[in-house]
């Protein structure tokens, strides 16, 4: 994925100094004719020679190195990086051979050394700079014009601020890959903190044993829900359920099989609620769920049916004894505030403890205060 990404990158980069290419050649042509025409307003140097001369031949040699490049890139790919390298300072070496007298010409070949610095590999900056100092060398001694427009001296000069300047690029892809490497260790080291903080909020939200949200984390929410309901007159129940004879359990068969016990329950609550629903561990044997989105049918029929199932499931470290939950339900209205409506809620829960257990009973407001 990651040299997937790389290549990824390499291709976007190449495709854009192709495109700056022919961009390039376009300022070129408008510059030559520009300077044609000053030359011929303040000299009276003939028009046409002058064009020929510096600005089509030139020019077309410049669109066919350009053309010639862009079809062996998308020829041979692999290799387009260097290809596109060797276009440039083949197109770089028409302006030099065809303008020696133009001063500080030579220069020109940093920028085939510009570009290859682009690519963030050392190989390819020693690879322009050792073929640009060879080339202006070859010039120098093989090619009459450019050797009279150029004093020895202006060589050497060339030579010591061109090997200068590769040594430099070299080291800014080095600092840059250094950079590079802290940058992502910052981020993973970030990533890091980010995960731990997430675990961290996450053990302080939920209770370990059941993996459902804690008695803080419970209260939390249904402070915020109260605020929201009496504020915008929203309808949600509350329901407190207490596993029926829990000591018994934990007395008979251990506490090990108590939380086994109390992990099933709460797996089941949680695969019968909708997603709209907050179910918590409210602490030992009690579980505190918050149904919104439904009226009172709805969330009495959503938790009668989750009683009904918990009581004809089994278990087997219990000899596949079942055991049963007792359900205090409390609608919320408008006004009536925490303390009063959690009370309603158990209160209810302990109405249906003393009517025989296994059972669900809805608390009735009256002037909100439960009865």
């Amino acid at each position: 994925m990651k040299e997937q990404k790389e290549w990824n990158d390499i291709a976007g980069l190449n495709r854009l100094i192709l495109k700056a290419s022919w961009w390039m050649v376009i300022v070129i042509i408008l510059l030559s004719g520009s300077g044609i025409l000053l030359t011929y307003q303040y000299e009276g140097k003939s028009l046409l020679p002058m064009a020929v001369s510096y600005v089509l031949f030139p020019t077309l040699y410049t669109v066919m190195i350009l053309a010639l490049t862009q079809v062996l890139y998308s020829i041979f790919m692999r290799w387009g990086d260097y290809i596109l390298l060797l276009g440039i300072f083949a197109i770089l070496h028409v302006y030099i051979m065809n303008f020696p007298f133009a001063q500080g010409i030579h220069y020109l070949l940093v920028i085939n050394v510009l570009i290859s610095a682009l690519y963030f590999q050392k190989e390819k900056v020693y690879f322009t700079g050792i073929l640009s100092l060879l080339s202006i060398i070859s010039l120098y001694f093989f090619y009459e014009p450019f050797s009279n427009e150029i004093a020895r001296r202006d060589i050497y000069a060339f030579i010591g601020i061109f090997i200068g300047f590769v040594f430099i690029s070299v080291g800014i892809i080095y600092r840059g890959h250094y950079l590079l490497k802290h940058l992502e260790e910052s981020i993973r080291n970030q990533e890091d903190l980010m995960v731990r903080n997430i675990i961290m909020d996450r053990a302080a939200k939920m209770d370990g044993l059941t993996d459902l949200y804690n008695h803080k984390t419970f209260h939390e929410y249904l402070d915020r829900l109260i605020e929201q309901s009496d504020d915008n007159q929203l309808s949600f129940h509350l329901a407190i359920i207490d596993i029926d004879n829990f000591k018994k359990v934990n007395d008979q068969f251990g506490h090990w099989v108590g939380d086994v016990v109390l992990k099933r329950v709460g797996e089941l609550l949680k695969q019968n609620v909708t997603p709209d629903d907050f179910v918590s561990r409210y602490g030992g044997e009690e579980f505190a769920v918050i149904l919104t989105e439904k009226n009172k049918t709805e969330s009495f029929q959503l938790v009668d049916h989750i009683r009904a199932a918990i009581s004809q499931m089994v278990h087997p470290e219990m000899g596949d004894q079942p055991v049963t939950i007792s359900v205090g339900m409390c609608p919320y209205e408008v006004g009536l505030g925490k303390e009063n409506f959690f009370k309603a809620a158990d209160d209810s829960l302990y109405q249906a403890k003393r009517n025989g257990k296994n059972q669900t009973v809805i608390a009735e407001i009256y002037d909100k205060e439960p009865v």
